[in-house]
């Protein structure tokens, strides 16, 4: 029972900061132009490239070796260390193309010179920021913490929100501004994380652990290339609206509509929070376990498409009527967000352990999709842009099943068949640990 209070406190907790994050995100919509939302719309998606490619790794990494040293609290503080390393060692590889990339999506929105180093210049503060908060966190999500980290997450939406309605009723509000406000969130996260994770492990300081760091490095090196691709799909639905089309009004649908996302964000972050380590000592029953938090994971996605298609006015006038006639593609992100949800929960879960060996054959799948999509979708469209970014799950799909299978070869797992499982080999985990 108290771990079905938890999960509700986490979920309350989560609704609330995402609904003060909605507000303050469907502000933003009503009050800036559209070629000013066009721009904004690239730098937050840039800001989410940042995030995926310097920290997705590190972070899948870290989560496989906690999931095997957890609750030993001197092991985690090693793992923390080697974790953080890692993700500077991949930013350094990473973050200089990623910023190049964004100063070029900048200028083809239409963004001037010193708007685009301006925006540049934020999203690399905005890295700096979430190097000291945005990895670690796993640790509270281990150690049963996770509603403190989402009455944090509410403040800061909160205190977003205001800042947002103080720089509109000063008469100053900017793209420049208003992407500031992310990196206020990411920033004022800093102090209760660390303070948490101090709490939680006795220290922070705690040396790299060779063997750790190999792991971590492991893992995080096997899905860059993932992660990269993952980037060139957002970017190739970025290219098309931004260079194929001169039409900005396309790219700011794109980014209006898609803050409906933003409803299921509590929800995504629960398979982080309490399905991924429930899933992380899963050795039988995989795929029915799998399959189960699939679907707890999907229903609010679900529940959001049958409001979208019984009323979509109600979301369309929320938006603001520069978006009113905007129900055909807002019907077709709906379908794309159930979809996308499914696919990520469960990749979100086998990733996590480390199985992400054959994540590479997501790369030939996406690029033969790259290649043929323009050929049969309207990939300078709004709906077009959503349909081609679901269609990668495809590739999504055949890699997690793989390495299921291939988990299953190599004794790790029983798939569906209940029964004791002789200790693996676990190759991603020297003996040292």
């Amino acid at each position: 029972m108290r771990s079905v209070r938890n999960v509700g406190s986490f979920l309350a907790g989560g609704a609330m900061a995402q609904l003060v994050g909605a507000i303050s995100g469907i502000l933003l919509v009503r009050w800036m132009s559209i070629p000013d939302y066009a721009i904004y719309t690239v730098a937050t998606t840039m800001a989410g490239a940042v995030f995926v490619l310097t920290k997705g790794g590190p972070h899948m990494g870290l989560s496989a070796v906690l999931s095997r040293v957890w609750p030993d609290r001197a092991e985690a503080a090693k793992a923390v260390a080697s974790s953080f390393k890692t993700r500077l060692l991949i930013s350094a590889l990473t973050l200089p193309p990623l910023l190049g990339v964004s100063a070029y999506l900048f200028h083809s929105a239409g963004a001037g010179a010193w708007l685009v180093i301006l925006l540049v210049v934020l999203l690399a503060l905005i890295w700096i920021a979430d190097m000291y908060s945005g990895i670690i966190d796993q640790v509270l999500f281990f150690d049963g913490k996770a509603v403190q980290v989402q009455v944090a997450d509410t403040l800061i939406a909160a205190g977003r929100l205001v800042l947002i309605v103080a720089i509109r009723l000063a008469g100053l509000l900017s793209v420049v501004l208003a992407f500031a406000t992310t990196l206020f969130v990411v920033a004022a996260r800093i102090p209760p994380i660390q303070k948490w994770v101090g709490q939680s492990l006795g220290k922070t300081n705690a040396a790299v652990d060779p063997a750790m760091e190999a792991t971590v490095k492991s893992v995080a090196f096997r899905q860059i290339p993932v992660d990269i691709f993952s980037l060139l799909q957002a970017q190739a639905a970025l290219f098309y609206l931004t260079v194929e089309t001169a039409n900005s009004g396309e790219l700011a649908t794109y980014g209006a509509l898609s803050r409906i996302a933003q409803i299921l964000t509590p929800f995504s972050a629960l398979s982080l929070a309490y399905f991924l380590p429930a899933f992380a000592s899963s050795t039988d029953r995989v795929l029915p376990r799998l399959g189960w938090f699939v679907v707890l994971g999907s229903l609010p996605a679900v529940a959001l498409l049958a409001l979208v298609f019984a009323e979509p006015q109600w979301i369309l006038f929320v938006l603001g009527e520069s978006y009113e006639d905007q129900a055909g593609p807002l019907r077709v992100y709906a379908i794309v967000l159930v979809i996308l949800t499914a696919v990520n929960v469960a990749w979100a879960l086998v990733s996590h352990r480390g199985w992400n060996r054959w994540a590479w054959l997501r790369i030939p799948i996406g690029v033969a999709w790259i290649v043929f999509a323009p050929w049969i979708i309207p990939v300078d469209t709004a709906a077009g842009a959503y349909v081609f970014i679901a269609g990668f799950s495809v590739g999504t799909l055949v890699a997690l099943f793989v390495d299921l299978w291939h988990s299953r070869q190599e004794g790790e797992i029983k798939l569906v068949a209940r029964g004791e499982l002789a200790p693996p080999a676990a190759p991603d985990i020297p003996s040292a640990l």
